[in-house]
């Protein structure tokens, strides 16, 4: 099998995906979020501090009160985000599609370990790393 035909599965996978009924929920609440300013406001306020409150974990630990604040937001703001139906409508189609994408990418990555070292997930070293995780040893620390 050649490099164009791969290339062409991969776009009919895409477009099955593309016309699945769980991409057609997702385009369909989407849509419905398109039309209701707070639910888009709240859902971007929520994505700005998640990614922040994710940045803070790296450095500091979860206990931390930088960290407890930004949790003590995003909570508030799911709260808010609960009372909106159309937004929790939006919230559950956009995590099915990311199952379904997930999942097939999952299923092709381990059909592929059959016949191909694959790694599924992220490596893990000896500890000696820069950073505590990885390294160049080979050593695997379990």
């Amino acid at each position: 099998m050649n490099h164009e035909h791969l290339l062409q599965k991969a776009d009919a996978i895409a477009a099955m995906i593309g016309h699945s009924e769980v991409a057609q929920r997702f385009w369909q609440a989407r849509r419905k979020m398109e039309h209701n300013r707070r639910a888009q406001e709240l859902f971007e306020r929520l994505k700005l501090v998640t990614n922040h409150q994710l940045g803070l974990a790296q450095v500091y630990p979860p206990d931390h009160p930088k960290v407890q604040e930004l949790q003590a937001q995003i909570e508030r703001l799911e709260e808010q985000l609960y009372g909106i139906p159309v937004a929790m409508q939006y919230k559950t189609a956009q995590a099915e599609l990311n199952d379904l994408m997930q999942g097939v990418v999952h299923l092709l990555l381990s059909r592929l370990g059959q016949r191909l070292p694959v790694e599924l997930g992220p490596r893990i070293g000896c500890g000696h790393g820069p950073d505590g995780q990885g390294c160049s040893c080979g050593e695997n620390g379990a």
